[in-house]
């Protein structure tokens, strides 16, 4: 009999093929063997090496495929591009076209790079999403840090307690293609191209505000302190954050990372970034902190052309 298919998504270029390896790692240690996992890597040409050390994980319940988005961007490059600002890269909308591209599928979970998974993903993949387009997690970065709420709610339109997290999703791709939600976003961004912090995320929030179930904090769990977490719930740790145990000594389950790390034949390489991560890197990840929290007060109270004045929100 066959077993049913989990289709699971990443991006991901040549710099992040470590971060990647941990992910996939501790997702196939804690994976259901009753589920087939597809896991499909999009990117922009991935050497032949990476793709190799990536291809590893795969067995008879575990399939990797890589899929080169370079020629469906390319005549949108320039959109994509222009407001992205410190280390983001046209990357960060890979997900918003998976459902043109892999119209054989109806739901999939899209998965950021920077996670480890301590849970059966098979089980955030049967989640009920409702009809609704998206199951996600809401954004706790955001809900901790004041400029983030007064930016989300006087410039996204979005309730704090209600802005997601795009960095771990169950989309329901036949429902994105039914309400179009490509072709507004393309829409959105041609004839608006928002100022925003967090682009990919803005504007899915935006374009799901209706059309979304939120999930328990413990399928997107990020390295900030919240004395109510029940840790034995956890399932997935997202460093998504400037708060990285690849930068920083004494990160919250910081421990859990290189546990999962020294199970892939990057430890070594991944101790070595960390190790090189020099006074002057901490120095200026500090100015990028406050850079991108004066422009999320900046957007809030100045910009004239906003998701939340545009829509009425």
């Amino acid at each position: 009999m066959n077993k049913k298919q989990i289709p699971i998504f990443f991006a991901c270029d040549d710099n992040y093929i470590p971060f990647l390896a941990v992910a996939l790692s501790s997702l196939k240690e804690n994976a259901s063997r009753e589920f087939d996992y597809r896991i499909i890597i999009l990117n922009e040409g991935l050497t032949s090496n990476n793709k190799g050390k990536i291809s590893k994980y795969e067995d008879e319940n575990f399939s990797v495929e890589y899929f080169d988005i370079a020629s469906h961007i390319k005549s949108l490059r320039q959109a994509l591009s222009l407001r992205l600002r410190d280390y983001y890269s046209v990357a960060i909308y890979y997900r918003m076209f998976i459902p043109s591209l892999f119209k054989d599928l109806d739901k999939a979970i899209y998965l950021d790079g920077d996670i480890v998974v301590l849970g059966d993903i098979s089980k955030f993949y049967q989640t009920d999403i409702e009809g609704k387009l998206v199951a996600a997690i809401n954004d706790r970065l955001v809900l901790d840090t004041p400029p983030f709420v007064q930016y989300v709610e006087e410039a996204v339109g979005i309730k704090a307690d209600e802005y997601f997290n795009s960095g771990v999703l169950v989309m329901n791709l036949e429902e994105f293609r039914k309400q179009k939600i490509e072709e507004r976003f393309l829409d959105y961004l041609v004839k608006y191209n928002f100022d925003s912090v967090c682009p990919d995320q803005d504007y899915l929030n935006v374009l799901c505000r209706n059309s979304k179930v939120l999930l328990p904090v413990c399928w997107n769990k990020m390295p900030l302190p919240d004395i109510e977490f029940d840790k034995t719930t956890l399932n997935l740790l997202h460093y998504n954050s400037f708060e990285k145990p690849w930068r920083h000594d004494g990160v919250l389950f910081g421990d859990i990372f290189w546990e999962k790390a020294r199970a892939t034949e990057f430890y070594e390489h991944l101790q070595a970034i960390k190790n090189g991560f020099t006074p002057q890197d901490k120095i200026a990840e500090q100015k990028a902190i406050e850079s991108l929290i004066n422009n999320a007060l900046r957007i809030a109270k100045n910009e004239k052309i906003t998701f939340k004045k545009i829509f009425e929100l």
